[in-house]
């Protein structure tokens, strides 16, 4: 009997390591389309780390700063989702692009230099605009894809949003520090993932 377990339990983990199609923006299961949009900023870690380092430099630039920010990330955003929608979004993946990004405004967080307030719409046009072009979703018909675009739309700007407060809300001398430490790992993690991919053929 135990060795009738022990082969099925063999056989299990056999069936469970079993390669599989992997598509880079495939919805989630379980949970439906558009809430699967609602999470896909935090599980494309590119996207993550664009849409964190954006909030942390609006944060530290104060509510004029997130406010420019946002005015600049949501029409972008808006018309990156309907070109990805409608499918004319770039055929190769923008994530370079986003990394790239990353780890310029990751510097500027640990520098904490205030640009000029015009530079926060350009920041946040550029990011929502990249974001949104590379949230194509894979395999599905039109309704649940414009529902999965819904759902980034709205999880991104939300998600900008709460991490945009939370750090214009750090004003102890210790949580200033904590973000600049936080914006140095998310630089450093964004120039790993693109030399890695720029290396790799």
């Amino acid at each position: 009997m135990r060795q009738y377990r022990l082969q099925r339990g063999c056989a299990a983990g056999a069936l469970f390591c079993l390669p599989a199609i992997a598509r880079a923006h495939s919805p989630m299961q379980g949970i439906g389309e558009f809430y699967g949009g609602i999470l896909h900023p935090l599980m494309v870690p590119a996207h993550a780390l664009a849409l964190v380092l954006l909030a942390f430099l609006a944060g530290q630039g104060g509510l004029g700063a997130i406010r420019r920010c946002y005015v600049g990330f949501l029409p972008a955003l808006i018309l990156g989702l309907v070109l990805a929608g409608v499918g004319t979004s770039p055929e190769s993946t923008l994530e370079p692009a986003l990394l790239l990004v990353s780890a310029l405004t990751g510097l500027l967080v640990v520098a904490q230099w205030r640009p000029p307030l015009p530079v926060f719409y350009a920041a946040g046009a550029c990011v929502g605009l990249l974001l949104g072009l590379d949230s194509a979703p894979e395999g599905l018909q039109p309704g649940p894809a414009a529902a999965s675009l819904l759902g980034t739309g709205l999880g991104a700007f939300a998600w900008l949003l709460l991490l945009a407060d939370l750090s214009e809300r750090a004003r102890h001398h210790w949580q200033r520090v904590a973000l600049r430490v936080l914006g140095s790992w998310g630089t450093a993690s964004a120039t790993l993932v693109f030399a890695l991919g720029w290396l790799t053929p």
